[in-house]
This record gives C-alpha cells, structure tokens and sequence, in this order.
C-alpha cells in the first residue's frame, strides 16, 4: 500500500488540531502535501439563505485558521484546504482510496465520550475504503514502535504491509499481535481438556504470526519484528499493548471483500476504546492475497 496523500478532517477542535500535527509529520517524511477539509454540515439547509451564507463565511474562516496553524508547523509540507457542505463523514469518506489516508482527531477517551469528529470515528471507518487515522488530542512522544493486529483477511494482510513499511519510515520496532482466546465449542469434565484446547489455539495464533512476520520481512527486511500470542480478546489485549506505542495499525477484519457499512468486531472494539493513534486499513478492492513462504517466526504466549 502507497500513501499518495494526506486528508485531515477539521472543525476547530484541540484534537483535530492533533490530526494536523500528526498529518503534516507524515506527510514531510514521505515528501507529500496534506489537504485539510473542514465540512459544514446540511443540516443548515432548512433554516433559510441568509444562515446558509454565515454558515459558509464561518466556514471559510474556520478552514483558513486551520491552514495557517498547519503552515507555522514548519515542515516545508504544501497545505491546502477545501471547504465542503454535506454530511461531514460521508463528504471525507468520498476522498478515500487504497492511495489516501483519511485523517481525523478524537477525545482521548473516543467513541462514547468523544465530540466532532472523535465521536464519528467509527462512521467514517464504516464508509472508508482507503486507510483512516484516528489520532488522539493527547499523544505522548514518549511512545515507541508500531504494533499490528494479525489475521487471515485481505485486509489483515494489508494491515501488515502498512505496518511494516511505517516501522521502517519511523525507524523504530514492530510488534505483530495475534489472540489465542479460546472460545471451547464443548464443556470438558477435565482441566487437561481445556488446556489442550487452548494449547491448540496457541499453536495456531503462531502460525498465524509466523506468515504475517515473513510477509513484513519480505517487504522491509531491515525492521526489527517481535510478535505475541495473547490469551485475551483481541480488542482489549490491542488497546493494553498499544498505550506505550506511536501506532497501531488493524485491517478492519470483516471476513469477506471490502465493504461498506460494517466493521468487524475486533476493530469496533478498539475504535471504542482507543488508547493510540490508530489506523483502520481495508481490502484492496480486488481483494486478492499475495502467496506468501510459510517460514517459522519467533513469539511468545502472554497472559
């Protein structure tokens, strides 16, 4: 996966003021522009010309203020900004392909107690088809590395390739993840029978890591790659690891090809709890897997 380009979200807020920063670092490191998008919303439409008019000019000074804090960031990063009217997440997903990263800012604590657009997170995943960042008001610069969520879908398999390559940009460790939680189709009367299942499932969440750390070794082969077998859901053990990370990256684990309106319940776990800036990543739209050599990757089992 390219990134061709950068698309923040903007209404005036402290984290999209976050989305910004962290757009325009991105941005400089890979040599290309950020354009900023400030949406008023339609909702206007039914309360006369006259609103609609001053909706717009506030608009308009919005997005101007936001261009101007994005260009004394110093980053020699070109900026633009376009002004919209629409439904906010619906006009920033119309941007999305498999080139542009969608960026917007949330509430530290995101879905449930986030406003603007940290409260529309999910949506806008929902809608997306190219990648999408959500990047928390509050990001400490004491964090270090990217972490990856590892499953068996196109997009996990996407989810991986962006990981690796944004290890490599930011010169730093990644960490593939992968749970073994347990879900016993069965009761067993004995202690032995529940722990040989799970030994099954650990043994399998290996295989797993083992394809996913040879697909990013194959694409950077200089990157420093670790990876882990959690017992936990997959959601939570994501968010715990990810609290001392600069990034986690997740496919949005629908089990099909991509599609719109419905994100896989490992990724809506993390959107609601999100303790990182995060990147959702979707199919390609072919939806084709590369054939990747089954080699023997190096992880550990915790709790």
């Amino acid at each position: 996966m390219e990134i061709r380009r950068y698309i923040v979200g903007v209404d005036g807020s402290v984290p999209a003021r976050a989305a910004i920063r962290w757009a325009v670092a991105g941005a400089r490191d890979r040599g290309l522009g950020v354009t900023l998008v400030h949406v008023a919303d339609d909702e206007w439409g039914a309360v006369g010309a006259l609103l609609i008019d001053e909706v717009d000019q506030d608009a308009e000074k919005r997005l101007g203020e936001e261009v101007a804090y994005a260009r004394s960031l110093g980053a020699d990063v070109p900026i633009h900004g376009e002004v919209r009217t629409g439904s906010p997440m619906a006009e920033l997903a119309s941007f999305s392909d498999q080139g542009t990263m969608i960026v917007v800012g949330t509430h530290k604590t995101g879905f449930h107690y986030g406003r603007a657009f940290g409260s529309r997170s999910l949506q806008l995943a929902n809608l997306a088809t190219g990648p999408v960042a959500i990047v928390p008001e509050a990001a400490s610069r004491m964090r270090r590395g990217v972490i990856v969520g590892v499953d068996d879908t196109p997009a996990g398999e996407a989810a991986v390739d962006l990981a690796a390559d944004l290890a490599c940009d930011h010169h730093c460790e990644l960490m593939t993840v992968r749970s073994s939680e347990a879900h016993i189709p069965f009761d067993p009367d004995y202690t032995d029978e529940r722990r040989d299942w799970q030994l099954r499932r650990d043994d399998e969440a290996r295989g797993f890591l083992a394809a996913a750390v040879s697909r990013a070794r194959a694409r950077q082969p200089g990157i420093v790659i670790r990876s882990r077998v959690v017992r936990r859901p997959a959601g939570a053990a994501l968010n715990e690891l990810a609290r001392s990370a600069e990034l986690l990256v997740i496919g949005d684990s629908r089990r099909a090809h991509a599609q719109l309106g419905s994100l896989g319940a490992v990724a809506y776990d993390v959107l609601l709890n999100l303790s990182s800036p995060t990147i959702v990543v979707h199919a390609p739209a072919a939806g084709a897997r590369a054939e990747q050599p089954k080699t023997e990757g190096e992880s550990h089992v915790i709790g």
